[in-house]
Parts: C-alpha cells; sequence; structure tokens
C-alpha cells in the first residue's frame, strides 16, 4: 500500500491552488448537523510522550452551536450565528500522571471561516490555556502557561489568507473539494497549540497531498515539522478513520456513532463508548 501511495504521489498531480479555493462548504452546510445529535468518535491511540508511545483513547465531538460572535462564547439568545464545533478530547497515561487536555474549533458555518480556538492543558505540575480568534486578518492569542517566561501574555500576529491551523485538520480536510484521482495544493499552516508551552508558534510552508485508493482518501500533509498522514472515507461524510503524525503517534477510529452526548451523563451511560 505504501509503495502505491508514493507512486500516486510522485505523478499526476494538479496544478497547486490557494487555500481558499480547496475547500468547500456543503459538509458544513449539511442537513446531518441539524439532528439534534452530535458526531461522536472514539479513535484507539498510540500518543508518542516523552518519547515514549502510550496506549490510550482519543475523542472527536462535531456538534452544530448557537455562537455569539461578540462575546465569541455559546449563545443562549440572539444575536448568534450558527457555528460547527470540533472538540479533541486527549487524555494521556505518563507513569504516576496522566496529561488531560482539549482543544477546541469553531467555524462560521456558512462561510467555513475559522472563527476562534481555545485549548486547556493540565498535568500534575500545573495547568496551561490558550485562546485565538481571528479578525482582520490577525490572530489573536491569549496564553497563561505554568511556565517561567510565558505565564500570561497575548500575541498578534497577521496570519497569511492561506494559513490552516494544525488542530483543525481533522475536521477540515474533511471539507476538500472532490477532486479527481490526485491533486496537490500549497498552503501556511500554522503549528498546533495542543501543550503546555507556549513556544514560538509561526506559519510555515506546507503541502497538502490527495489521493484516492479503493473506497478511502489519503491526503499527506507535509511541512518542515514532518508528514502526517490521514485516512478518510470516501462516502459522506468522510469520516476519519486513520491518523499517522509526525512525530509517530496514531490514531485509529474504534467506534463512530452520533449521539446527544449532554444526555448521557448517569452511572453506566459509559457503557456507550464500548
Amino acid at each position: 500500500m505504501r509503495k502505491l501511495l508514493c507512486l500516486i504521489f510522485l505523478s499526476g498531480f494538479a496544478a497547486s491552488a490557494p487555500a481558499q479555493e480547496i475547500f468547500g462548504k456543503d459538509l458544513l452546510r449539511d442537513r446531518l448537523w441539524d439532528d439534534g445529535r452530535a458526531e461522536y468518535n472514539v479513535y484507539r491511540t498510540d500518543e508518542v510522550r516523552y518519547g515514549i508511545s502510550r496506549p490510550t483513547e482519543i475523542i472527536h465531538i462535531v456538534v452544530k452551536e448557537p455562537f455569539n460572535p461578540k462575546l465569541r462564547v455559546k449563545s443562549d439568545a440572539p444575536p448568534s450565528i450558527e457555528v460547527i464545533k470540533m472538540n479533541q478530547v486527549i487524555n494521556v497515561p505518563t507513569g504516576v500522571y496522566a496529561y488531560h487536555q482539549m482543544h477546541s474549533s469553531f467555524w462560521d458555518r456558512s462561510t467555513g471561516a475559522l472563527l476562534k480556538f481555545s485549548m486547556s492543558s493540565n498535568d500534575s505540575c500545573g495547568n496551561s490555556f490558550k485562546l485565538g480568534w481571528l479578525e482582520n486578518g490577525f490572530l489573536r492569542l491569549t496564553y497563561h502557561t505554568y511556565w517561567d517566561g510565558e505565564g500570561d501574555g497575548r500575541l498578534d500576529q497577521r496570519i497569511p489568507p492561506d494559513t490552516v491551523f494544525y488542530d483543525e485538520l481533522p475536521f477540515r480536510l474533511r471539507w476538500l473539494r472532490r477532486t479527481p484521482e490526485q491533486a496537490q495544493y500549497r498552503v501556511s499552516l500554522y503549528p498546533t497549540v495542543i501543550g503546555s508551552r507556549l513556544g514560538h508558534p509561526e506559519p510555515q510552508p506546507a503541502t497538502i497531498r490527495v489521493a484516492r485508493v479503493g473506497g478511502e482518501r489519503q491526503v499527506e500533509v507535509r511541512s518542515a515539522s514532518g508528514t502526517d498522514r490521514f485516512t478518510f472515507d470516501s462516502a459522506f461524510p468522510y469520516a476519519l478513520k486513520a491518523w499517522t503524525r509526525a512525530d509517530g503517534s496514531s490514531l485509529t477510529l474504534r467506534k463512530a456513532q452520533r449521539l446527544d452526548y449532554w444526555n448521557h451523563n448517569r452511572p453506566g451511560d459509559e457503557s456507550l463508548l464500548k
């Protein structure tokens, strides 16, 4: 299979195109998200931390939500717009303690624009939180970490119009337009913000390569930081089936369901995850 993919990737790619031309909006606007439930997918995961692969599970939740564009929070009353939200729930055991992390992305359902993201991370050393929103071509990133030199602050960064954020890839790559058998695109890739440290986040050039193999869609995202490989179902709603990251971590879909998970908080409801 790998040899076949390499042959596909090395031949016949379409000309590169701006990022705004490669993502459609049909999936965001589909009635699927209007059924009062969320997409609730559980992934069997080998997550690399401290250079060691840790068996665990990661949950991806995608759901429609009313959003107050002024306050940038879930709206209980007008004015509001509709967004599609994705939560990545990450719990990783590391020896005598564990990392508990969650990243949320919010996309305007009508335009596909990323409006906001947030990330929380805690372990036995401390808590970190990051919040970013996009306006007028800038990313406003607020951070609060427990590390010296980056305890509390804000970055205002001009973002190229072709920017794609790494942490939105598991869902956003599902919007890629239905291209021919293979295609290639150039984008600016903003690095992951999932982690307790701020680091030095800056967009960098990246290439998205798409190939169709049987009933699956293979997407490769390559940058100076390494190569991530995604496998999506070629049938609607193009679920993420597998993801191998540049750091050696891997996710494989174990269970997919549509679930009003907020109504399942009683003892025994955890059986829905099995």
